[in-house]
């Protein structure tokens, strides 16, 4: 049995990527209009404030500066998740690895802080979160990582009741990280040319 993905060719993992976004989107909707009503899940997507904004970029750069630091200062065995995300995109056109990352932050977003967080809370929605993202649960570092990552998401979500912050910070993360790996596979693949 194969672990999380791991040694499953990039067109299955991707289409495993989007069967899981389209699951995760559907129940996002369902979910927030069963809960919130037409009215209420509407006003989740009113405009942030420039002041929320600027609290979802230095969230993002707090996360991304995070994940940088542990990637060049601490073991690679603590932090390896099977490739997956070198599988995923490694190969991954500009477009693809931009409409990757925004569909993946508004539709966890909208699920973990529209839905889940409305009724189980900041702390029990990041621990959800962190134990859905199962190829991350054998590494310690990971898991506090992802942990807290997800409890800064709800409290952008707090500040403002306004998904477009968490969903802005959710984007941010996933691309620059995304871009930084796509950077450093190149950079490998040239050093072995």
């Amino acid at each position: 049995m194969k672990d999380h993905g791991q040694g499953m060719d990039p067109a299955m993992l991707q289409l495993n990527l989007w069967l899981t976004q389209g699951v995760v989107l559907v129940l996002a909707a369902g979910g927030s209009l069963w809960m919130h009503g037409l009215q209420s899940t509407l006003a989740l997507f009113s405009r942030p404030s420039l002041a929320g904004i600027g609290w979802a970029v230095l969230v993002a750069i707090l996360v991304v500066g995070m994940s940088i630091g542990m990637e060049r200062f601490l073991p690679q065995r603590w932090q390896d998740d099977g490739s997956i995300n070198e599988q995923l995109f490694g190969q991954t056109s500009l477009l693809m690895t931009v409409l990757v990352c925004v569909v993946v932050g508004v539709t966890e977003e909208w699920l973990f802080r529209g839905v889940i967080q409305s009724f189980a809370g900041n702390l029990w929605t990041s621990v959800i979160f962190t134990l859905v993202h199962t190829r991350y649960l054998r590494k310690p570092l990971l898991v506090a990582s992802l942990f807290l990552t997800s409890w800064l998401l709800g409290e952008l979500y707090t500040y403002e009741g306004n998904l477009w912050l968490p969903i802005i910070a959710h984007i941010l993360v996933d691309l620059t990280l995304a871009f930084y790996l796509q950077s450093i596979l190149k950079r490998r693949k040239g050093e072995g040319e």
